[in-house]
């Protein structure tokens, strides 16, 4: 039996799902800012470069509900360390095979083994620690996705700058291996303790746990929010190449930084749950959000910058306490983020088609209108969400 103090093995838990949360999304995304080197090293347009990334959503998306079965059957834990160990596998292949549809089979093959890890990470962590830890240790899980996309973007980007991109692709790899071996380590440590420890018998559930509103309105937040986040950033790229900027692409990469702000609110998330409920942390995500978008409306880079942090800071606080309520509400958790996870994803889809036609159609105030819109609407499916839900 460990020694440690109560709060130090919480601790644990919590460093160990933002370790997971920083493999699974490295390895996701690592290939994203190569598309040209390796649109360029096959001789590829930049459309069928960017099957790259959108067969690895493509893959989570056929994933998420097999890989929810299985886990439910053989073991949180186990799936998610599978998992993982496959994944980095499978990133290999992306780095040193030889031939096209080898490498977009392999980012299929990525994306289909990586599901298990989303929608495991969250209810075995939080299976962890006692109840009212819950929500902490799974927004710790968000705030290291955000950081894990970033550093996937841009670990891969500067190796690539000196070598090549297979080696940049491969640098990712290492640290998505030595992340994940790390973070399922302090989890799976904390979570053979407990279930060796005499349970208690579970609390009743609020009556609103049983509501599928309450759940259908939290996949909507997953969705509305990734509509009205990701597509901007997607629209970013191309207005940065244009007059009155007229960036270079290593410098328009370096927007992605904004993401920190996501970071640092996703990591808050838990407490900002705890004191304010479910609705009300969202509400305020949402305003965020809205606000952040408004502001790159000026062509001003300083005033772009701003808004970029507040959009992250929004969406990531949102994301953040929707996806950790959502096993809470769910009478089978994993199937529950499985939903959430797909929704999500689902929304990453559209934002890209919907904000990039818009910025075909109506350049940049278009793209914020859009997606000023889908802002609303994450605020307005708030409101299916009882007020009190999530709170102490």
């Amino acid at each position: 039996m460990s020694t440690a103090p109560a709060a130090d093995r919480w601790r644990g838990v919590q460093t160990g799902a933002m370790l997971i949360g920083v493999a699974v999304m490295a390895a996701i995304y690592a290939p994203q800012p190569l598309l040209a080197e390796i649109a360029g090293h096959f001789g590829r347009t930049a459309f069928e470069a960017n099957l790259v990334v959108s067969m690895t959503t493509l893959g989570i998306a056929l994933g998420v509900f097999p890989a929810s079965f299985i886990a439910t059957r053989v073991g949180r834990g186990r799936v998610l360390a599978v998992s993982l160990a496959g994944g980095a596998a499978l990133t290999v292949v992306t780095a040193l095979g030889d031939g096209w549809a080898l490498l977009v089979a392999s980012r299929v093959a990525v994306g289909l083994v990586m599901s298990g890890v989303l929608v495991s990470a969250i209810v075995w962590a939080g299976g962890a620690v006692a109840g009212h830890r819950r929500a902490r240790v799974a927004t710790a899980y968000v705030s290291g996705t955000t950081a894990g996309g970033m550093l996937g973007r841009l670990l891969a980007g500067f190796v690539t700058e000196f070598t090549d991109w297979r080696a940049g692709i491969l640098a990712v790899d290492v640290a998505v291996i030595a992340g994940g071996a790390i973070g399922v380590a302090l989890v799976g440590m904390r979570a053979r303790q407990k279930s060796a420890a005499p349970t208690a018998k579970p609390a009743d559930p609020s009556p609103y746990a049983a509501r599928r509103i309450v759940r259908v309105s939290l996949f909507a937040v997953g969705f509305f929010a990734m509509c009205a986040f990701i597509g901007v950033f997607n629209a970013t790229a191309f207005r940065m190449l244009e007059p009155p900027f007229s960036y270079g692409v290593a410098v328009t990469s370096m927007l992605f930084l904004a993401y920190i702000s996501g970071t640092f609110t996703s990591m808050r998330a838990g407490v900002i749950l705890e004191r304010l409920g479910a609705r009300r942390a969202i509400l305020v995500g949402s305003a965020l959000m809205i606000a952040g978008q408004l502001l790159t409306l000026p062509d001003s880079i300083v005033a772009i910058v701003a808004g970029l942090l507040l959009l992250a800071a929004g969406f990531f606080l949102a994301h953040a306490v929707a996806s950790a309520v959502v096993p809470a509400v769910s009478p089978k958790p994993v199937v529950g983020s499985a939903w959430y996870t797909l929704t999500y994803y689902a929304g990453s889809s559209v934002s890209a088609l919907a904000l990039g036609w818009g910025w075909d159609e109506g350049r940049w105030p278009l793209v914020i209108a859009m997606a000023a819109a889908f802002g609303v609407l994450t605020a307005a499916v708030a409101f299916g969400i009882p007020a009190r839900l999530g709170r102490r």
